[in-house]
């Protein structure tokens, strides 16, 4: 919904989002593969392993879909507000988070606190992510013409 795989994997990296995979589930033996992770992602799975990343990555995507709704609930946004919007770079940070094994890391928890920072500011109004409608369909204060009985035609 705010992001593809295909921009998680432009904006991590393949071999980053490998290395998250390799922490999750790498077992004695056996380590996931670049062509695992590609495989998971961006095709059908063809073995367990591969169902457990494509499984890890949904969860991931819709934990930071369900955060992102949360707050922009209200915008009633469609697709083509939301792709023209900040919400897809701020999802891809999410999800980089949300994918990285140890959110301890300090660049994380520092990318996490930028891109929570950024819905919140959105939320409030700060950062428009909807072009604003023409103006008959604003609602905006009203005026009248002021009651004056004074002749200006004769003034």
């Amino acid at each position: 919904m705010f992001t593809t795989v295909q921009a998680v994997i432009d904006k991590v990296g393949i071999n980053v989002l490998l290395q998250f995979a390799t922490a999750k589930f790498a077992v004695a033996g056996s380590r996931p593969t670049r062509d695992d992770v590609e495989a998971a992602l961006l095709s059908e799975t063809y073995s367990e392993l591969q169902a457990q990343i494509n499984a890890w990555y949904n969860q991931a995507q819709k934990n930071v879909n369900s955060v992102i709704a949360g707050y922009v609930a209200r915008f009633e946004l469609n697709q083509r507000d939301i792709d023209g919007s900040v919400l897809p770079g701020i999802a891809n940070d999410l999800m980089h988070c949300e994918l990285a094994p140890n959110i301890a890391d300090e660049h994380l928890k520092n990318l996490k606190s930028s891109a929570m920072a950024m819905l919140d500011k959105v939320s409030k109004g700060v950062i428009q992510i909807k072009e604003d409608g023409p103006v008959a369909t604003r609602t905006g204060m009203r005026t009248r013409v002021a009651g004056t009985q004074f002749n200006w035609p004769g003034y």
